[in-house]
C-alpha cells in the first residue's frame, strides 16, 4: 500500500501549496481520497501533476473544516448528481464553525450536496473498510492535550467547538490524520484499541503550542519507536524542527509517496 500527499502547506517541484491537507490511499485493488484540500483548483491541479484520475473508490473527510473539505466542489462540479462513491464524514461534521469571526465550517455548497447524498456514511463508532483501512470514529480524550479557541453556532449561539468530529484512517499500521484536533497522543492511545499500529503521518496541529506540550508529545513519541512519524500540514515550524531528530521521522509535503 502507499499513501501519497495530494494537498499541503508545503510542497516540493511543480506542485501547488495551499493550507490543507489530502492525501491519496492505494493498494492493488482500490484507490480512497483521504480529504480534499480548501480549494478544487489546487486539487485538480496536484491531481493531474501527480499522475492520477479522480476514479477514486470512497472519499473519506477527517473533520469539517474548510481546509480539508472545500477541494470537494471538484467532485461536484465535474460530476453532481452522477457521482456514485460512499463518503464517509462524522455525523457531527456539518455544523457551522468560526475562528474568530472567520468562518471556517464546510462550505455550504458542499454541505447541501452531502446532505442529500445517496450513499454518505455517517461516522460515530470506529468502521471497518477492508482488513488494512478503519476509520477512528469519534477519539476519547483522556490525556492532556492543548487546543485552539474554535467556537460553533449551537441555538443560534456561539459556543466553544472541541471538533468532536475529528477523526483518523489506520492505513495497514500506519495513522493518517487530518490535524488531531483531539490531541497527538489520545489519537495514537485509540488507534492502539483498533489495531497495532508503527507510525503516524498527518497535521500534528501544534502551531502554536507551548514548548512543554511539544516536548510531552516529542517524549511520548520517543517511546512508541514507530518506524515513521511525518509531520504535515498544521503541526507548525518549530514542533517540526523539535520532532526531527527522533526514530522514524520524515519530512512530509506535497509529493511524498510513503510505501506502508
Amino acid at each position: 500500500m502507499e499513501i501519497k500527499i495530494l494537498v499541503d502547506n508545503t510542497a516540493k517541484g511543480k506542485f501547488l501549496a495551499q493550507s490543507g491537507f489530502s492525501a491519496i490511499i492505494k493498494d492493488e485493488d482500490s484507490k480512497i481520497l483521504f480529504d480534499c484540500g480548501q480549494n478544487a483548483h489546487v486539487f485538480e491541479n496536484n491531481l493531474k501533476l501527480m499522475g492520477e484520475n479522480d476514479n477514486f473508490d470512497a472519499v473519506i473527510f477527517s473533520h469539517g473544516h474548510y481546509d480539508h473539505t472545500d477541494g470537494f466542489n471538484y467532485f461536484i462540479e465535474k460530476y453532481g448528481e452522477n457521482l456514485d462513491v460512499p463518503i464517509y464524514i462524522h455525523k457531527s461534521a456539518f455544523v457551522d464553525r468560526y475562528h474568530g469571526e472567520r468562518y471556517i465550517g464546510i462550505d455550504e455548497n458542499i454541505k447541501n450536496f452531502l446532505k442529500n447524498y445517496k450513499n454518505l456514511k455517517l461516522i460515530e463508532d470506529p468502521f471497518k473498510i477492508s482488513e488494512n483501512l478503519i476509520i477512528s470514529g469519534t477519539i476519547p480524550r483522556t490525556n492532556f492535550y492543548e487546543r485552539e479557541d474554535f467556537e460553533m453556532i449551537e441555538n443560534g449561539q456561539k459556543v466553544d467547538d472541541i471538533i468532536i468530529d475529528d477523526m483518523f484512517v489506520i492505513v495497514k499500521d500506519i495513522i493518517l490524520s487530518g490535524c488531531t484536533h483531539s490531541g497527538l497522543i489520545n489519537c495514537i492511545t485509540h488507534a492502539k484499541t483498533l489495531k497495532e499500529v508503527n507510525g503516524i503521518i498527518g497535521g500534528f496541529h501544534m502551531g502554536t503550542a507551548s514548548e512543554n506540550y511539544i516536548n510531552q508529545v516529542k517524549n511520548y513519541l520517543k517511546t512508541q519507536n514507530f518506524r515513521l512519524v511525518s509531520p504535515v500540514h498544521c503541526t507548525g515550524f518549530n514542533a517540526t524542527k523539535e520532532l526531527s531528530d527522533i526514530s522514524g521521522f520524515k519530512f512530509g509535503h506535497v509529493g511524498s509517496v510513503f510505501e506502508i
